[in-house]
């Protein structure tokens, strides 16, 4: 299936929309720090630090994180969007994917980055139902 307004790359189940790639390929050498962030009502995106807080107000102040196991990923997020249910906690809030080096400062992502986070994404994102209505959510578990 072609689409010229929203080309993508697919490898296995996944895909990568194109304009993430371009702005992460783009980003190489400009000092520029990428972070992917993506909420119940917004698509997988790639935003610079300065977008951060429209996404999520509480980042780099009373935010907490959670480690992709085997990976320098966090996601970063708002601990009061997290809720309990069933033995099981769920984001329900945006999240932003940011990644450290070894010293634990924030750097850019890479394009592999993305997809490791797409498939971790694949296995974590469940919906749940409540009052009626469908809410996508990361489970933390």
């Amino acid at each position: 299936m072609k689409n010229d307004s929203n080309p993508i790359i697919r490898s296995e189940e996944t895909t990568i929309d194109m304009h993430i790639c371009a702005a992460l390929s783009e980003s190489g050498g400009s000092g520029e720090i990428y972070f992917a962030a993506i909420a119940p009502d917004m698509e997988l995106t790639v935003i610079t630090l300065d977008e951060v807080s429209d996404i999520l107000p509480c980042f780099d102040e009373d935010d907490a994180y959670l480690n992709i196991p085997a990976t320098s990923l966090l996601l970063s997020y708002n601990p009061k969007q997290v809720l309990e249910l069933g033995g099981r906690r769920y984001l329900t809030g945006p999240v932003i994917l940011v990644r450290a080096d070894m010293d634990g400062n924030i750097i850019s992502l890479t394009i592999d980055e993305v997809y490791i986070f797409q498939k971790y994404l694949e296995s974590h994102i469940v919906t749940l139902m409540v009052g009626g209505q469908k809410m996508p959510c990361i489970c933390m578990e």
